[in-house]
């Protein structure tokens, strides 16, 4: 083990940490089965990033003592928000490597993690105060190209050159909001507007309300001078020599929080940070693929909320790795992020699509997850939901008039879509006749019937999951809607442990259950149920008002007719 370093001196004010949070990356990183005997053999210790000026502790990210590096520290802090820095180490039971840097160390103990014990952490720490702490903020969106030239044989060492160089020159980039006339540049102290972005940023979060931004570069040094700006052009050039050179050329998306009451010199300081972070995190990203072999390769910008996060996380991903390296390189990254081992988590699919540009893989006009935006609703026991974001899927989407016939499909291309969003899968949702494919590709259908506007039902949809997806799937059959609420608690264990949405269909319908409400000493229950046989447009007013989007009673389910159920069922190995 490396020396300890001395621990920074106590602090005399008061921070704020959800210890809640810190102890899941605890439990998160000891989930992950150990990889070698060093990561048996050795102690853990951590970082602690936060927001100084607010004294508020964002991420306590736990690591074994051999990935308590300062390059890893510096890959952390270029993958977070903007605003967010190192504030402070950790210490568990006396025994952690502790690095230079941060105004202080937590004091913990194994007891007090794995008990998650917070009394015992605000005894031991008494500079704290355990809070949630709330998300909020705008996000200011660019997308920026820049292409480095790297001499054959010195890769590692052109690439750190380009990123330092490209960093020193960010102060260059102005960026232009022409729907709103918003500019951010550099400009002197005092010449900053106050209170900038206030009207965008008031009750804002950062996953949801985007400020879309086109990055310029300026050609001169003064870039605070107004008659410059006929020099702003949208790319970066990098000089190329006379040798043999691979030319990368990446599109980074540059994201950084617009706070209330941030000043315009506030926005452009943070600008900048999130830009250089990109650049530093693209070179970091670079040189380890060299390193290991993979020579130099692309990489694409990629921005995730993960759970529990109350801020952003941006990473840029490898394009041109094996499935496997790809793999590989996640469990090393929900690893360092302390992010969950039993799902996925930093898929593409699940990649905010902040920018126009930016990449999807389902169709974004459609509304995402309806029932959250159910206000009026009073709950008559506990209740047990869809673990996920999910499309709604109905009748008329896509140019497609299947009113009458096209539920149970719809209801599959809804379930579909949570595999997308959620990360298991990176295939596009099947159309009505891709669906009918695979049934006669297995030799359920005829070949007639591709094309067809034939039904389909709960066993269709388990066959097509599983030759599409390789996915299994639960049935629970009922021979009534009475018995469809006698079966409400596997449906509950279903929400809590799957997650997945579940189709029904009876009575010549398809429906798809979100979740259930259920009171154990009244046995009243009620369903949360997706309609998809909605024909009107994307409009969440009308569909949540309306019952399209809506918690139903037992009634709901027909006496006189038998109903079955799909569970789908998601891979416990698909990081």
């Amino acid at each position: 083990m490396a020396p300890q370093s001395t621990p920074p001196p106590p602090v005399n004010e008061l921070w704020f940490i959800d210890a809640q949070a810190m102890f899941q990356n605890y439990a998160n990183l000891r989930s992950f089965s150990k990889s070698n005997a060093n990561e048996i053999n050795t102690t853990i210790g951590g970082f602690v990033f936060g927001r100084k000026a607010r004294k508020q502790v964002i991420h306590v990210l736990f690591a074994y003592a051999e990935d308590l590096t300062e390059s890893n520290r510096q890959f952390l802090e270029s993958s977070l928000s903007a605003d967010i820095e190192l504030v402070g180490n950790l210490n568990i039971d006396g025994q952690s490597q502790i690095l230079p840097g941060g105004q202080f160390t937590l004091q913990l103990t194994s007891r007090m993690l794995e008990n998650r014990s917070i009394s015992e952490f605000l005894d031991m720490n008494v500079m704290f105060n355990n809070e949630h702490v709330l998300m909020e903020g705008a996000s200011c969106v660019s997308r920026v190209g820049y292409e480095w030239s790297l001499r054959a044989g010195r890769e590692q060492e052109d690439v750190k050159s380009a990123a330092e160089r490209l960093s020193m020159a960010s102060f260059r980039f102005t960026y232009l909001n022409a729907e709103h006339g918003l500019v951010i540049r550099e400009q002197k102290p005092e010449a900053a507007q106050q209170k900038y972005l206030d009207k965008f940023s008031k009750g804002a979060v950062p996953y949801k309300d985007v400020i879309e931004f086109t990055a310029m570069q300026s050609l001169t040094r003064d870039t605070s001078n107004d008659t410059e700006d006929q020099k702003l052009v949208p790319t970066v050039k990098v000089t190329k020599d006379n040798k043999h050179f691979t030319r990368l050329v990446t599109i980074g998306e540059v994201v950084f929080p617009a706070f209330f009451g941030d000043s315009s010199l506030d926005l452009y300081k943070r600008s900048r940070e999130a830009f250089n972070r990109r650049a530093n995190n693209t070179m970091m990203v670079t040189v380890n693929g060299i390193r290991a072999g993979r020579g130099v390769t692309t990489t694409t910008s990629a921005t995730y909320l993960p759970p529990g996060w109350v801020s952003l996380l941006h990473l840029q991903l490898p394009t041109k790795w094996t499935d496997n390296e790809q793999r590989n390189y996640r469990i090393r990254l929900h690893k360092l992020f302390n992010l969950p081992s039993s799902k996925p988590v930093l898929r593409l699919s699940q990649a905010l699509a902040l920018h126009s540009e930016s990449a999807r893989l389902t169709n974004k006009k459609l509304i995402r997850e309806p029932h959250l935006s159910i206000t009026n609703y009073q709950p008559v026991g506990e209740i047990t939901t869809v673990n996920g974001p999910y499309n709604y899927h109905h009748y008329m989407q896509d140019g497609i008039d299947d009113s009458g016939w096209g539920c149970a499909y719809r209801s599959f291309q809804t379930i579909w879509s949570w595999f997308i969003l959620n990360g298991y899968t990176d295939k596009p949702v099947p159309s009505h006749r891709e669906i009918q494919q695979a049934l006669v590709d297995i030799q359920d259908k005829q070949a007639k019937f591709v094309g067809s506007r034939q039904w389909i039902g709960s066993t269709e949809i388990s066959f097509v999951l599983n030759e599409l997806l390789k996915l299994e799937c639960r049935f629970i059959a009922t021979n009534s809607g009475a018995e469809v609420v006698e079966r409400v608690r596997e449906l509950a264990r279903h929400f809590e442990t799957s997650g997945t949405p579940v189709m029904i269909g009876g009575n010549m319908l398809a429906h798809t259950i979100l979740g259930v409400d259920f009171n154990d000493t009244t046995g009243e229950t009620k369903f949360l149920v997706l309609d998809p046989h909605y024909t009107g447009s994307e409009d969440i007013k009308t569909i949540t008002s309306k019952g399209w989007c809506a918690w139903k009673p037992a009634s709901f389910w027909s006496k006189d007719h038998f109903y079955n159920m799909v569970l789908p069922q998601p891979p416990s190995d698909a990081i």
